[in-house]
């Protein structure tokens, strides 16, 4: 009996040892998959391990084929940088960004490499079925341009411009004329996994743009930072300790829905004076044609003929750089509005950045940017303003397809290691014994 005991207290003590030893390298694993190329001493200083730890963990990672080393330049004297990324073959996945204007589609690596990415007008006014049908349609099409089958996908991910339930992987509503109804409590992972029969995430579309922003854009070197960006509506995405924050119930950062006059005109989402209903891509553009019908002359009319469908915040900012007053007046007015919401989120996080996004920046980002930062100088705490950073992005448009690809490659990592660890490790070693059990 005695022997049996000590038996079973070495297996429990070799399961213990070996459970840590294998959630330590997956965790050094997820550092090199956000930080691809980096090196064994940045990861040291990372993890807080040690240099011989981190060597360690790194041959063994090696020797199951996760991780393939890349020599940089050297600068100067001495030898040689080597940094570490996880193997491109590992996994391919999908990223769909649906917004009110585009749909975008990529196929990456696990890293985030892009091999073939297209996009189309997403004409949400055909109705949902019509768009999902082409959504369908143009993943298997992206998928054939990057000459994979759809056998070796092996995730989805979904940015969405709409009020969705991340956790059910729903959507709740689509604010927009016409499509209230078809999108209303629509789940959409469901109909994607079904499809498809593959893993789906869903997220909020400023959302996935965000993480790209703190993956390589303008928010990658800070922790703690609000990301707005500004399309046809208005949305937030806020970063505390380099996570994401999603509120209670996942519904944090709807900054366009901060009220900033309460008596100014109804927004989609019901209420009025919504930052969206007044400073919104397409509340300018809106703008411009009421202007116009009444009257009001803009350089847009020689450049459109009248046709107001022609209109678009690119040719607004176009025209105002051309000293278009009305153009020039719309887009100061919109400012104004984002810079006095800005300055209360600057108040309230305290964030050391505000990056700035979107389609409205990246038309007219001189333009947008000086007089918001003004105006959050005029209106927040001066030790808060002394704090913060202003920044705008330098992303393009596909930002939140890449984004959400990046998420669902996050979410793939973990099972990516167990399969492949648990396939390689010996017969009899307290790894391959947690495998089986866990």
């Amino acid at each position: 009996m005695r022997n049996l005991t000590a038996a079973i207290a070495t297996m429990n003590e070799d399961f213990t040892t070996a459970k840590k030893s294998m959630q330590t390298e997956l965790a050094v694993l997820r550092h090199i998959h956000a930080t691809p190329k980096i090196s064994r001493v940045e990861l040291a200083d990372l993890s807080g391990l040690s240099t011989a730890a981190i060597t360690g963990i790194v041959n063994s990672l090696i020797s199951l084929q996760l991780l393939e080393e890349d020599r940089g330049p050297v600068k100067g004297a001495g030898r040689k940088r080597v940094g570490l990324t996880m193997k491109s073959d590992l996994a391919y996945v999908a990223g769909i960004d649906l917004g009110t204007i585009n749909l975008r589609i990529c196929i990456t690596d696990i890293n985030g490499e892009v091999l073939a990415s297209k996009e189309v007008p997403s004409e949400m006014s055909k109705g949902r079925e019509d768009v999902l049908s082409r959504l369908f349609a143009l993943v298997r099409e992206v998928l054939s341009s990057a000459n994979l089958d759809v056998g070796l996908l092996r995730g989805i991910g979904i940015g969405f411009s709409g009020v969705i339930d991340v956790e059910r992987g729903m959507v709740l509503s689509y604010p927009r004329p016409g499509q209230i109804e078809q999108w209303k409590n629509m789940p959409l992972r469901a109909r994607m996994e079904q499809e498809f029969g593959l893993p789906v995430l869903l997220e909020d579309s400023v959302r996935a743009v965000a993480v790209m922003e703190r993956f390589l854009g303008a928010g990658r070197d800070f922790s703690n930072f609000v990301y707005v960006d500004v399309g046809a509506g208005i949305g937030a995405a806020i970063f505390i300790g380099g996570c994401l924050y999603r509120g209670h119930g996942g519904s944090a950062g709807e900054f366009g829905h901060i009220t900033v006059d309460e008596d100014g005109p109804l927004c989609c989402c019901g209420s009025r004076g919504c930052l969206e209903a007044v400073a919104s891509g397409t509340t300018m553009i809106e703008s411009i044609k009421v202007a116009i019908r009444r009257g009001v002359s803009s350089k847009i009319t020689e450049t459109t003929g009248y046709n107001f469908d022609e209109i678009t915040i690119e040719l607004i900012a176009a025209a105002a750089r051309e000293n278009d007053s009305l153009s020039y007046r719309i887009l100061s007015e919109a400012a104004s509005h984002i810079g006095a919401a800005a300055a209360d989120l600057v108040n309230l996080l305290n964030p050391a950045a505000l990056v700035f996004g979107g389609a409205a920046f990246r038309a007219a980002p001189g333009l947008l940017v000086d007089r918001i930062q003004s105006t959050i100088r005029q209106r927040a705490m001066e030790k808060s303003v002394n704090d913060v950073q202003i920044k705008v992005s330098t992303l393009d448009g596909n930002a939140g397809a890449l984004g959400a690809a990046r998420l669902i490659a996050m979410r793939l990592v973990e099972g990516i290691y167990f399969n492949v660890a648990g396939l390689n490790r010996p017969r009899r070693s307290p790894m391959r014994i947690y495998r089986n059990v866990g």
